[in-house]
């Protein structure tokens, strides 16, 4: 009599840790959703402070009391660039203070809007759409992922250099480039 009792009571429990498996997965599924959403969340409160930060500067700039005329519009920094940049603070995992890289920038304008194509070698491998005013060059990422928000600010120091910072913007931590533009001849 007690062995079918205690094999009612493996089934049962069995069937109860069958139904458990599926509910962690469900779990597991609403937690990635919930992952995915708050990456999005956290590239979008990026992309709205460097609209806030340009809205700023607008508002800087249409002071009466700081009025200035600046073109939009400079095609000393159309063409194609050398582009250096050398880690100067990070808080990443996988980057470290030094390191260093190089790129090939294109720099055009589409109407108003400044667009830079970088490359590495032949191959495309971001596209920044900015602004070009009070020889400052904003460019940011064009079409971010869900993991980082690029951005660069560029002064144009003459018609064959160019030096700023390059900024990248993760969930957790950031990385900043010195970055310094040299013209193609």
């Amino acid at each position: 009599m007690k062995q079918p009792a205690i094999l009612i009571v493996i089934l049962a429990l069995s069937l109860q840790g069958c139904g458990q498996s599926e509910r962690e997965k469900n779990l597991q599924e609403q937690q990635m959703e919930i992952n995915k959403k708050e990456q999005q969340l956290f590239v979008w409160e990026q992309r709205l402070k460097l609209r806030e930060q340009e809205l700023n500067a607008a508002r800087h700039v249409l002071d009466s009391s700081h009025l200035q005329i600046d073109t939009a519009y400079n095609p000393l920094i159309t063409g194609k660039w050398v582009a250096k940049m050398i880690c100067t603070k990070t808080s990443c995992d996988g980057s470290a203070i030094g390191d260093t890289k190089t790129e090939q920038w294109d720099i055009s304008y589409n109407g108003e809007e400044v667009v830079v194509k970088a490359y590495s070698g032949p191959v495309l491998i971001r596209v920044y759409t900015g602004s070009y005013k009070n020889k400052v060059l904003k460019i940011v990422d064009e079409k971010p992922n869900l993991e980082a928000l690029i951005s660069a600010n560029l002064n144009f120091i003459d018609s064959t250099r160019m030096d700023g910072l390059r900024e990248i913007s993760q969930k957790d931590c950031k990385i900043i480039y010195e970055l310094t533009l040299e013209k193609s001849k």
